[in-house]
């Protein structure tokens, strides 16, 4: 990897700090193989259980679709992996991925991650490099799909990041991505939220024991509570976490990426993902058999719920072809 500038440095210093606490607290990236990490105090990673639900949820919605749209056998590249858990299921799904992030130890752990995986007669290829976007050589023809999962809205500038994906790939391949687009995230569905989670206080069920006693009776408490859990959502942190993921966090909002990819790519296929559950899974605490029912139901919620607009969408997916 080249030099990094000043700001692509603090990105990846960001990066690796965080994948160095998770795993210091046993953190597994790895779906198949996660295990229960109670560093997470409301992440769906806290429990292998959340993890299926979520992230489970997402790899056979992007299997499907780009089985559907693309083929099977994809060469794929994945820009902004992290720690590889998404790149290892495509390989899982018999696509053979390229990928590559800006975050060392992330690279690391992922090398590591697949080399302890057992690789049956479908899996692909894996290959792990470190690279920032701007130092990465996309080679002209040699990839199918150009993959995003969670990256693409760290990029700055999202029109030359787009335009440099369009100008590397030969004409009918793709782009994939599966971003955030918090901005539609507003207090009639943060309402919905402090509800739940009221309600799992109540009955003992939520890390915030004392929540449904602090709102309950109080509807300036209760606004309030809507007001900061629409600003959770929407910066990616709670009201008491000074800073974000990275510098370089929501750089570009959900409109900003879709118009940059809408301008260049043919839309091939566009739907809402999940809503609220990311952060309400990981903070249900109790005896496994209820909160799992609980995660079930929620889940299943949220799928509803985004489907029949009940609840505005957080993320998206959308396959655009050049």
């Amino acid at each position: 990897m080249t030099n990094l500038n000043d700001e692509l440095k603090e990105e990846a210093e960001a990066f690796n700090k965080r994948i160095s606490e998770r795993l210091q607290a046993g953190f597994v990236p790895d779906l198949r193989n996660a295990v229960k990490t109670e560093f997470f105090y409301k992440s769906f990673w806290r429990d292998p259980y959340f993890i299926n639900l979520y992230l489970g949820e997402q790899v056979k919605n992007f299997t499907r679709i780009l089985d559907e749209n693309c083929g099977k056998n994809l060469r794929i590249l994945d820009i902004g992996c992290g720690a590889g858990y998404m790149s290892l299921e495509l390989a899982r799904n018999g696509h053979h991925v390229t990928a590559f992030d800006i975050s060392e130890k992330s690279i690391k752990i992922a090398n590591e991650v697949l080399d302890n995986s057992e690789k049956d007669e479908n899996f692909g290829s894996l290959e792990y490099s470190v690279s920032s976007f701007e130092d990465y050589d996309i080679k002209r023809g040699n990839f199918d799909v150009i993959h995003f999962s969670v990256a693409l809205h760290h990029l700055t500038n999202v029109n030359l990041v787009v335009k440099k994906c369009f100008d590397s790939i030969d004409e009918g391949k793709h782009i994939f991505v599966h971003e955030p687009c918090h901005e539609r995230f507003d207090e009639r569905d943060a309402a919905q939220v402090v509800l739940i989670r009221s309600i799992l206080s109540l009955l003992g069920f939520w890390y915030e024991k004392d929540l449904y006693e602090r709102i309950y009776n109080d509807d300036s408490l209760l606004l309030q509570e809507i007001k900061d859990t629409k600003m959770e959502y929407l910066m990616e942190r709670d009201k008491s976490e000074p800073d974000g993921q990275s510098p370089n966090d929501l750089e570009a909002s959900g409109e900003e990426m879709l118009e940059a990819l809408r301008e260049r790519f043919h839309e091939i296929h566009y739907s809402k993902s999940t809503s609220f559950i990311y952060r309400v899974l990981g903070g249900m605490r109790g005896e496994d058999d209820k909160i799992h029912k609980i995660a079930d139901l929620l889940s299943n919620y949220d799928k509803l719920a985004v489907r029949e607009g009940f609840i505005n969408e957080n993320f998206f997916y959308f396959l655009g072809r050049k």
